[in-house]
Protein backbone atom coordinates (compact mmCIF):
# COMPACT_ATOMS: atom_id res chain seq x y z
CA UNK A 1 0.00 0.00 0.00
CA UNK A 2 1.32 3.20 -0.92
CA UNK A 3 0.54 6.03 1.64
CA UNK A 4 -2.22 8.43 1.33
CA UNK A 5 -1.69 12.10 -0.05
CA UNK A 6 -3.36 13.44 2.95
CA UNK A 7 -2.72 11.85 6.42
CA UNK A 8 -2.71 12.82 10.50
CA UNK A 9 0.61 11.73 11.27
CA UNK A 10 0.84 8.89 13.84
CA UNK A 11 1.77 9.70 17.12
CA UNK A 12 4.02 7.31 18.73
CA UNK A 13 4.13 8.98 22.32
CA UNK A 14 0.28 8.38 22.67
CA UNK A 15 -1.20 4.99 23.36
CA UNK A 16 -3.81 3.90 20.74
CA UNK A 17 -6.43 1.57 20.62
CA UNK A 18 -5.56 0.68 16.96
CA UNK A 19 -4.79 -2.72 17.84
CA UNK A 20 -7.44 -3.40 20.03
CA UNK A 21 -9.72 -2.87 17.08
CA UNK A 22 -7.42 -5.15 15.01
CA UNK A 23 -8.03 -8.05 17.20
CA UNK A 24 -11.73 -7.48 17.52
CA UNK A 25 -11.72 -7.70 13.81
CA UNK A 26 -9.47 -10.98 13.50
CA UNK A 27 -11.76 -12.53 16.58
CA UNK A 28 -14.53 -11.60 13.82
CA UNK A 29 -12.64 -13.95 11.76
CA UNK A 30 -11.00 -10.50 9.52
CA UNK A 31 -7.67 -9.33 8.62
CA UNK A 32 -8.26 -5.53 8.49
CA UNK A 33 -6.18 -3.58 4.98
CA UNK A 34 -3.37 -2.06 5.92
CA UNK A 35 -5.14 0.96 5.08
CA UNK A 36 -7.81 0.49 7.87
CA UNK A 37 -5.25 -0.33 10.49
CA UNK A 38 -2.74 3.12 9.66
CA UNK A 39 -6.56 4.81 10.15
CA UNK A 40 -7.59 3.03 13.23
CA UNK A 41 -3.89 3.42 14.87
CA UNK A 42 -4.19 7.32 14.58
CA UNK A 43 -8.20 7.96 15.06
CA UNK A 44 -7.84 5.66 18.40
CA UNK A 45 -5.00 7.30 19.98
CA UNK A 46 -5.51 8.02 23.79
CA UNK A 47 -5.10 11.68 25.53
CA UNK A 48 -3.00 11.61 29.18
CA UNK A 49 -6.53 10.88 30.72
CA UNK A 50 -7.14 7.57 28.69
CA UNK A 51 -9.73 9.46 26.29
CA UNK A 52 -9.72 9.26 22.66
CA UNK A 53 -7.54 12.24 21.81
CA UNK A 54 -9.50 13.18 18.51
CA UNK A 55 -13.21 13.54 18.75
CA UNK A 56 -13.13 13.73 15.05
CA UNK A 57 -12.14 11.27 12.27
CA UNK A 58 -12.37 11.17 8.85
CA UNK A 59 -11.10 8.75 5.69
CA UNK A 60 -12.05 8.85 2.32
CA UNK A 61 -11.68 6.38 -0.19
CA UNK A 62 -12.84 5.18 -3.64
CA UNK A 63 -15.56 2.50 -3.72
CA UNK A 64 -14.84 -0.80 -2.86
CA UNK A 65 -12.27 -0.44 -0.60
CA UNK A 66 -13.46 -1.26 2.96
CA UNK A 67 -15.25 1.70 4.34
CA UNK A 68 -17.96 -0.33 5.56
CA UNK A 69 -16.33 -2.64 7.78
CA UNK A 70 -14.04 -0.31 9.11
CA UNK A 71 -16.67 1.44 10.55
CA UNK A 72 -18.75 -1.96 11.75
CA UNK A 73 -15.32 -2.95 13.49
CA UNK A 74 -15.24 0.31 15.14
CA UNK A 75 -18.87 0.39 15.85
CA UNK A 76 -17.88 -3.46 17.53
CA UNK A 77 -15.46 -1.60 19.37
CA UNK A 78 -17.56 0.35 20.66
CA UNK A 79 -20.58 -2.32 21.78
CA UNK A 80 -17.87 -4.55 23.64
CA UNK A 81 -17.69 -1.36 26.28
CA UNK A 82 -20.41 -1.03 28.60
CA UNK A 83 -23.40 1.51 28.67
CA UNK A 84 -22.69 3.18 25.59
CA UNK A 85 -24.72 4.29 22.86
CA UNK A 86 -23.69 4.39 19.05
CA UNK A 87 -25.68 6.03 16.43
CA UNK A 88 -25.35 5.56 12.75
CA UNK A 89 -26.72 7.66 9.73
CA UNK A 90 -26.43 7.78 5.75
CA UNK A 91 -27.50 9.26 2.58
CA UNK A 92 -31.36 9.00 3.77
CA UNK A 93 -33.15 7.00 6.52
CA UNK A 94 -33.81 3.82 4.04
CA UNK A 95 -30.77 3.53 2.99
CA UNK A 96 -28.98 3.73 6.84
CA UNK A 97 -31.72 1.09 7.77
CA UNK A 98 -30.44 -1.15 4.67
CA UNK A 99 -26.33 -0.24 5.98
CA UNK A 100 -27.47 -0.93 9.28
CA UNK A 101 -29.04 -4.34 8.40
CA UNK A 102 -26.21 -5.53 7.01
CA UNK A 103 -23.78 -4.52 9.63
CA UNK A 104 -25.81 -6.53 12.01
CA UNK A 105 -26.27 -9.66 9.73
CA UNK A 106 -22.22 -9.20 9.42
CA UNK A 107 -22.21 -9.29 13.30
CA UNK A 108 -24.55 -12.40 14.17
CA UNK A 109 -22.45 -14.35 11.97
CA UNK A 110 -19.64 -14.35 14.24
CA UNK A 111 -18.59 -15.06 17.77
CA UNK A 112 -20.56 -11.68 18.45
CA UNK A 113 -23.78 -12.87 18.72
CA UNK A 114 -23.76 -14.36 22.19
CA UNK A 115 -22.96 -10.90 23.35
CA UNK A 116 -26.11 -9.61 21.48
CA UNK A 117 -29.39 -9.03 24.06
CA UNK A 118 -31.77 -8.18 21.06
CA UNK A 119 -32.11 -7.38 17.55
CA UNK A 120 -34.85 -4.84 16.86
CA UNK A 121 -35.81 -4.02 13.01
CA UNK A 122 -39.30 -2.50 13.49
CA UNK A 123 -39.56 0.41 10.68
CA UNK A 124 -38.30 3.63 13.05
CA UNK A 125 -37.18 1.29 15.87
CA UNK A 126 -33.87 -0.03 14.76
CA UNK A 127 -31.51 -0.83 17.18
CA UNK A 128 -28.74 -3.61 18.62
CA UNK A 129 -29.04 -4.00 22.38
CA UNK A 130 -25.51 -5.91 24.39
CA UNK A 131 -26.37 -7.83 27.19
CA UNK A 132 -23.78 -5.00 28.60
CA UNK A 133 -26.00 -2.61 28.38
CA UNK A 134 -24.58 -0.78 25.31
CA UNK A 135 -26.61 -0.15 21.97
CA UNK A 136 -26.43 0.64 18.45
CA UNK A 137 -28.75 2.60 16.24
CA UNK A 138 -30.27 3.98 13.10
CA UNK A 139 -30.57 7.98 13.27
CA UNK A 140 -32.27 10.06 10.53
CA UNK A 141 -29.65 12.34 8.50
CA UNK A 142 -31.31 15.42 9.25
CA UNK A 143 -31.43 18.35 12.48
CA UNK A 144 -33.95 16.20 14.53
CA UNK A 145 -33.49 12.57 14.08
CA UNK A 146 -30.74 12.28 17.26
CA UNK A 147 -32.23 14.46 19.53
CA UNK A 148 -32.36 13.85 22.72
CA UNK A 149 -29.95 11.10 22.83
CA UNK A 150 -26.63 10.66 24.66
CA UNK A 151 -23.93 9.00 22.24
CA UNK A 152 -20.49 7.81 21.98
CA UNK A 153 -19.95 7.55 19.00
CA UNK A 154 -21.88 8.59 15.88
CA UNK A 155 -21.01 7.45 12.00
CA UNK A 156 -21.66 9.49 8.93
CA UNK A 157 -21.01 7.33 5.93
CA UNK A 158 -21.52 8.41 2.78
CA UNK A 159 -20.69 11.89 4.00
CA UNK A 160 -20.73 13.63 0.40
CA UNK A 161 -24.80 13.66 0.55
CA UNK A 162 -24.81 15.97 3.30
CA UNK A 163 -24.07 19.42 4.51
CA UNK A 164 -23.05 20.67 7.97
CA UNK A 165 -26.45 20.87 9.42
CA UNK A 166 -26.65 17.07 10.10
CA UNK A 167 -22.58 17.62 12.37
CA UNK A 168 -24.58 20.40 14.05
CA UNK A 169 -27.11 18.29 14.85
CA UNK A 170 -25.02 15.61 16.31
CA UNK A 171 -21.76 17.27 18.16
CA UNK A 172 -24.48 18.14 21.11
CA UNK A 173 -25.22 14.85 21.16
CA UNK A 174 -21.71 14.22 22.60
CA UNK A 175 -21.32 17.16 24.20
CA UNK A 176 -21.08 15.06 28.32
CA UNK A 177 -19.25 12.13 27.19
CA UNK A 178 -15.51 12.75 27.36
CA UNK A 179 -14.18 10.17 24.83
CA UNK A 180 -16.92 10.94 22.36
CA UNK A 181 -16.46 10.49 18.52
CA UNK A 182 -17.45 11.02 15.25
CA UNK A 183 -16.30 8.90 12.45
CA UNK A 184 -16.92 10.44 9.22
CA UNK A 185 -16.63 8.33 5.47
CA UNK A 186 -16.72 8.68 1.98
CA UNK A 187 -15.34 8.94 -1.10
CA UNK A 188 -15.00 11.96 -3.18
CA UNK A 189 -18.03 14.45 -2.90
CA UNK A 190 -18.54 17.14 -5.06
CA UNK A 191 -19.51 21.04 -4.74
CA UNK A 192 -22.79 20.13 -3.07
CA UNK A 193 -20.61 18.25 -0.37
CA UNK A 194 -20.54 21.01 2.27
CA UNK A 195 -19.71 18.62 4.81
CA UNK A 196 -17.27 16.86 3.40
CA UNK A 197 -15.98 19.67 1.72
CA UNK A 198 -15.29 21.21 4.99
CA UNK A 199 -13.58 18.73 7.29
CA UNK A 200 -11.29 18.06 3.90
CA UNK A 201 -10.18 21.33 4.15
CA UNK A 202 -9.61 20.94 7.36
CA UNK A 203 -7.43 17.99 6.67
CA UNK A 204 -5.89 19.40 3.78
CA UNK A 205 -4.34 22.08 6.23
CA UNK A 206 -3.61 19.64 8.97
CA UNK A 207 -5.59 20.99 11.58
CA UNK A 208 -4.88 19.36 14.86
CA UNK A 209 -8.72 18.69 15.76
CA UNK A 210 -9.28 16.11 13.16
CA UNK A 211 -7.54 13.18 12.34
CA UNK A 212 -7.99 12.66 8.39
CA UNK A 213 -7.04 10.28 5.78
CA UNK A 214 -7.57 10.57 1.96
CA UNK A 215 -5.96 8.42 -0.43
CA UNK A 216 -5.99 9.85 -3.93
CA UNK A 217 -3.84 10.69 -6.68
CA UNK A 218 -0.55 12.30 -5.55
CA UNK A 219 -0.69 15.01 -8.29
CA UNK A 220 -3.71 16.69 -9.23
CA UNK A 221 -2.59 16.86 -12.84
CA UNK A 222 -2.70 12.81 -13.21
CA UNK A 223 -3.28 10.21 -15.93
CA UNK A 224 -6.01 8.13 -15.04
CA UNK A 225 -4.72 4.80 -17.38
CA UNK A 226 -1.31 4.88 -15.52
CA UNK A 227 -0.93 2.00 -13.28
CA UNK A 228 1.16 3.85 -10.72
CA UNK A 229 -1.57 6.20 -10.20
CA UNK A 230 -4.22 3.28 -9.18
CA UNK A 231 -1.43 2.21 -6.48
CA UNK A 232 -1.65 5.38 -5.47
CA UNK A 233 -5.32 6.14 -4.92
CA UNK A 234 -6.66 2.52 -4.51
CA UNK A 235 -5.12 1.37 -0.89
CA UNK A 236 -6.30 -1.59 -1.07
CA UNK A 237 -4.86 -2.75 -4.81
CA UNK A 238 -2.98 -6.51 -4.80
CA UNK A 239 -3.88 -6.66 -1.19
CA UNK A 240 -5.59 -9.92 -0.79
CA UNK A 241 -9.42 -9.79 -0.92
CA UNK A 242 -8.84 -5.68 -2.18
CA UNK A 243 -9.71 -4.52 -5.34
CA UNK A 244 -7.67 -6.67 -8.11
CA UNK A 245 -5.80 -5.03 -11.09
CA UNK A 246 -7.96 -6.85 -14.16
CA UNK A 247 -10.99 -4.59 -12.44
CA UNK A 248 -9.65 -1.04 -12.68
CA UNK A 249 -7.97 -1.94 -16.33
CA UNK A 250 -12.05 -2.61 -17.44
CA UNK A 251 -13.34 0.32 -15.26
CA UNK A 252 -10.86 2.65 -16.70
CA UNK A 253 -11.80 1.30 -20.70
CA UNK A 254 -15.73 1.28 -19.85
CA UNK A 255 -16.53 4.15 -17.44
CA UNK A 256 -16.97 7.65 -17.76
CA UNK A 257 -13.95 9.52 -17.30
CA UNK A 258 -15.19 11.81 -14.25
CA UNK A 259 -16.88 8.71 -12.42
CA UNK A 260 -14.27 6.38 -12.92
CA UNK A 261 -12.19 9.30 -11.16
CA UNK A 262 -14.81 10.12 -8.59
CA UNK A 263 -15.47 6.40 -7.36
CA UNK A 264 -12.50 4.45 -8.16
CA UNK A 265 -9.33 7.22 -7.42
CA UNK A 266 -11.51 9.29 -5.29
CA UNK A 267 -10.80 12.31 -6.86
CA UNK A 268 -13.57 15.43 -6.50
CA UNK A 269 -14.65 17.11 -9.43
CA UNK A 270 -13.44 20.15 -10.36
CA UNK A 271 -15.28 23.24 -8.94
CA UNK A 272 -14.44 25.14 -11.24
CA UNK A 273 -17.35 25.95 -14.11
CA UNK A 274 -18.47 28.56 -16.52
CA UNK A 275 -20.23 30.66 -13.91
CA UNK A 276 -23.52 32.14 -15.15
CA UNK A 277 -24.23 34.76 -12.82
CA UNK A 278 -21.78 37.07 -11.39
CA UNK A 279 -20.47 36.34 -7.69
CA UNK A 280 -20.20 39.39 -6.48
CA UNK A 281 -23.28 40.76 -8.40
CA UNK A 282 -25.46 37.69 -6.25
CA UNK A 283 -23.78 38.58 -2.91
CA UNK A 284 -24.76 42.65 -3.46
CA UNK A 285 -28.63 41.43 -3.58
CA UNK A 286 -28.36 40.18 0.21
CA UNK A 287 -30.94 41.98 2.13
CA UNK A 288 -32.32 40.79 5.14
CA UNK A 289 -34.47 44.01 5.47
CA UNK A 290 -36.78 42.67 2.81
CA UNK A 291 -39.35 40.30 3.59
CA UNK A 292 -41.94 38.47 1.37
CA UNK A 293 -45.18 39.97 1.47
CA UNK A 294 -48.80 40.35 -0.33
CA UNK A 295 -48.05 37.32 -2.09
CA UNK A 296 -46.76 34.39 -2.19
CA UNK A 297 -45.71 31.45 -4.66
CA UNK A 298 -43.98 28.18 -3.83
CA UNK A 299 -41.31 26.04 -6.52
CA UNK A 300 -40.78 22.64 -6.09
CA UNK A 301 -37.95 21.21 -8.00
CA UNK A 302 -36.38 17.72 -7.58
CA UNK A 303 -32.86 16.13 -8.95
CA UNK A 304 -33.08 13.88 -12.35
CA UNK A 305 -31.36 11.02 -10.23
CA UNK A 306 -34.24 11.88 -7.43
CA UNK A 307 -31.03 12.47 -4.87
CA UNK A 308 -31.71 15.97 -3.87
CA UNK A 309 -35.49 18.04 -3.40
CA UNK A 310 -35.91 21.93 -2.69
CA UNK A 311 -38.58 23.59 -1.97
CA UNK A 312 -38.47 27.48 -2.62
CA UNK A 313 -40.61 30.62 -2.49
CA UNK A 314 -40.85 33.99 -4.07
CA UNK A 315 -42.25 37.13 -3.24
CA UNK A 316 -43.30 40.61 -4.15
CA UNK A 317 -41.80 43.66 -1.72
CA UNK A 318 -41.81 46.73 -3.68
CA UNK A 319 -39.38 46.77 -6.68
CA UNK A 320 -37.82 43.51 -4.99
CA UNK A 321 -38.54 39.66 -5.56
CA UNK A 322 -38.12 38.25 -2.37
CA UNK A 323 -36.17 34.57 -2.52
CA UNK A 324 -36.27 31.77 0.11
CA UNK A 325 -35.25 28.52 0.01
CA UNK A 326 -37.80 27.31 2.32
CA UNK A 327 -36.18 23.57 2.55
CA UNK A 328 -33.40 21.16 0.78
CA UNK A 329 -32.44 17.65 1.73
CA UNK A 330 -31.28 14.53 0.35
CA UNK A 331 -34.21 12.51 -1.37
CA UNK A 332 -38.01 12.81 -1.47
CA UNK A 333 -39.52 10.71 0.95
CA UNK A 334 -40.00 14.30 3.00
CA UNK A 335 -41.15 16.16 -0.10
CA UNK A 336 -45.19 15.72 -0.29
CA UNK A 337 -45.44 15.79 3.72
CA UNK A 338 -43.62 19.38 3.66
CA UNK A 339 -45.65 20.51 0.90
CA UNK A 340 -49.01 19.42 2.57
CA UNK A 341 -48.01 21.48 5.37
CA UNK A 342 -47.06 24.33 3.77
CA UNK A 343 -50.88 24.39 1.63
CA UNK A 344 -52.38 24.19 5.12
CA UNK A 345 -50.64 27.01 6.29
CA UNK A 346 -50.22 29.36 3.49
CA UNK A 347 -53.17 28.27 0.98
CA UNK A 348 -50.51 28.97 -1.82
CA UNK A 349 -49.77 27.53 -5.21
CA UNK A 350 -46.77 25.61 -6.09
CA UNK A 351 -45.07 25.61 -9.35
CA UNK A 352 -43.63 22.47 -10.49
CA UNK A 353 -42.33 21.74 -13.91
CA UNK A 354 -44.61 19.41 -16.07
CA UNK A 355 -41.32 18.05 -17.76
CA UNK A 356 -38.96 17.26 -14.97
CA UNK A 357 -38.54 14.67 -11.74
CA UNK A 358 -41.05 16.48 -9.67
CA UNK A 359 -43.93 16.76 -12.25
CA UNK A 360 -44.67 12.84 -10.72
CA UNK A 361 -46.11 14.50 -7.55
CA UNK A 362 -48.33 17.00 -9.64
CA UNK A 363 -51.36 13.99 -9.49
CA UNK A 364 -50.98 13.40 -5.81
CA UNK A 365 -50.93 16.79 -4.83
CA UNK A 366 -53.98 17.78 -6.75
CA UNK A 367 -55.66 14.98 -5.26
CA UNK A 368 -54.62 16.56 -1.85
CA UNK A 369 -56.18 19.94 -2.74
CA UNK A 370 -52.89 21.47 -3.63
CA UNK A 371 -52.85 24.57 -6.15
CA UNK A 372 -50.31 23.30 -9.19
CA UNK A 373 -48.94 25.67 -11.40
CA UNK A 374 -47.38 23.64 -13.72
CA UNK A 375 -44.97 25.15 -16.57
CA UNK A 376 -43.45 23.56 -19.57
CA UNK A 377 -40.12 23.78 -21.21
CA UNK A 378 -40.65 26.84 -23.23
CA UNK A 379 -41.61 28.59 -19.93
CA UNK A 380 -39.02 27.11 -17.90
CA UNK A 381 -36.38 28.59 -20.25
CA UNK A 382 -38.08 32.15 -19.88
CA UNK A 383 -38.12 31.86 -16.18
CA UNK A 384 -34.09 30.76 -16.16
CA UNK A 385 -33.77 34.08 -18.44
CA UNK A 386 -36.10 36.51 -16.42
CA UNK A 387 -34.21 35.46 -13.48
CA UNK A 388 -30.61 36.42 -14.77
CA UNK A 389 -32.37 39.55 -15.85
CA UNK A 390 -33.70 40.24 -12.83
CA UNK A 391 -30.51 39.96 -11.22
CA UNK A 392 -28.67 42.09 -13.44
CA UNK A 393 -31.23 44.57 -12.86
CA UNK A 394 -30.54 44.09 -9.05
CA UNK A 395 -34.59 43.48 -8.70
CA UNK A 396 -34.08 40.12 -6.63
CA UNK A 397 -33.46 40.54 -3.28
CA UNK A 398 -32.35 37.11 -1.34
CA UNK A 399 -30.98 35.92 2.39
CA UNK A 400 -27.71 34.85 1.13
CA UNK A 401 -28.65 31.32 2.31
CA UNK A 402 -25.29 29.12 1.35
CA UNK A 403 -27.36 26.35 -0.60
CA UNK A 404 -28.80 28.74 -3.30
CA UNK A 405 -25.02 30.48 -2.91
CA UNK A 406 -23.60 27.51 -3.85
CA UNK A 407 -26.00 26.35 -6.78
CA UNK A 408 -25.44 30.01 -8.11
CA UNK A 409 -22.02 29.32 -8.19
CA UNK A 410 -21.79 25.85 -10.26
CA UNK A 411 -24.53 26.33 -12.34
CA UNK A 412 -24.35 26.70 -16.25
CA UNK A 413 -26.61 27.29 -19.13
CA UNK A 414 -27.95 24.44 -21.42
CA UNK A 415 -29.82 25.35 -24.99
CA UNK A 416 -33.30 25.27 -24.87
CA UNK A 417 -34.32 25.69 -28.44
CA UNK A 418 -33.61 29.80 -28.74
CA UNK A 419 -33.46 29.79 -25.39
CA UNK A 420 -30.87 28.84 -22.70
CA UNK A 421 -31.93 26.93 -18.89
CA UNK A 422 -30.20 26.01 -15.89
CA UNK A 423 -28.01 22.65 -16.69
CA UNK A 424 -28.93 19.82 -14.82
CA UNK A 425 -26.10 17.90 -15.73
CA UNK A 426 -24.57 20.29 -13.20
CA UNK A 427 -21.76 19.40 -11.06
CA UNK A 428 -23.52 20.95 -8.14
CA UNK A 429 -27.06 20.42 -6.64
CA UNK A 430 -29.13 22.92 -8.55
CA UNK A 431 -32.72 22.11 -7.27
CA UNK A 432 -32.25 25.37 -4.74
CA UNK A 433 -32.01 27.26 -7.83
CA UNK A 434 -34.76 25.85 -10.15
CA UNK A 435 -37.14 26.27 -7.12
CA UNK A 436 -36.32 30.09 -6.69
CA UNK A 437 -36.58 30.08 -10.32
CA UNK A 438 -39.80 28.68 -11.28
CA UNK A 439 -41.33 30.47 -8.44
CA UNK A 440 -40.36 33.59 -9.33
CA UNK A 441 -41.49 33.44 -12.72
CA UNK A 442 -44.84 32.29 -11.79
CA UNK A 443 -45.17 35.54 -9.27
CA UNK A 444 -43.87 38.14 -12.09
CA UNK A 445 -46.00 36.18 -14.93
CA UNK A 446 -49.23 36.36 -13.46
CA UNK A 447 -49.23 32.66 -13.67
CA UNK A 448 -52.56 31.18 -11.93
CA UNK A 449 -53.51 27.49 -10.91
CA UNK A 450 -56.17 26.04 -12.36
CA UNK A 451 -59.24 24.77 -9.65
CA UNK A 452 -57.74 21.55 -7.35
CA UNK A 453 -59.44 18.77 -8.13
CA UNK A 454 -59.51 16.80 -4.75
CA UNK A 455 -60.82 18.54 -0.87
CA UNK A 456 -59.68 21.24 0.45
CA UNK A 457 -58.04 20.28 4.19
Amino acid sequence: MKPARYATPRNPKRKTQGQMLQRVAENLGFELFEWQKEVANTALELDDNGHFFYRTCGATVGRQNGKTTLLVFRIALELLKSGTMTIYTSQDRNQARHKFDEHVELLLGTPFKKRIKKYVRANGQEALYMNNGSSYRVVTPNSTGARGLSVDLACIDEALTHDLRLVSAIQPTMATKPSAQLWITSNAGGPYSTLLQHYRKLGHEKSPALCWHEWTPYKDDFDMFDENVWYEAIPTLGEEAGVTLPAVQEAVQTTDPQIFAQEWLNVWPSLVTQTVIDADKWDKLIRHDVQIQNYLVFGVDVSPDRDRASIGAAGINGAFTALEVIESENRIGWLKDRILELHVKWRMPFVIDSGAAASSLIGELEAEGVSIIPINMRQYGQACGSFYDAVEEGTIAHLGDIRLQTAIEGATKRKLGEQWAWSRKSNVDITPLVACTIARYALVAGLTAPEPKGAIH
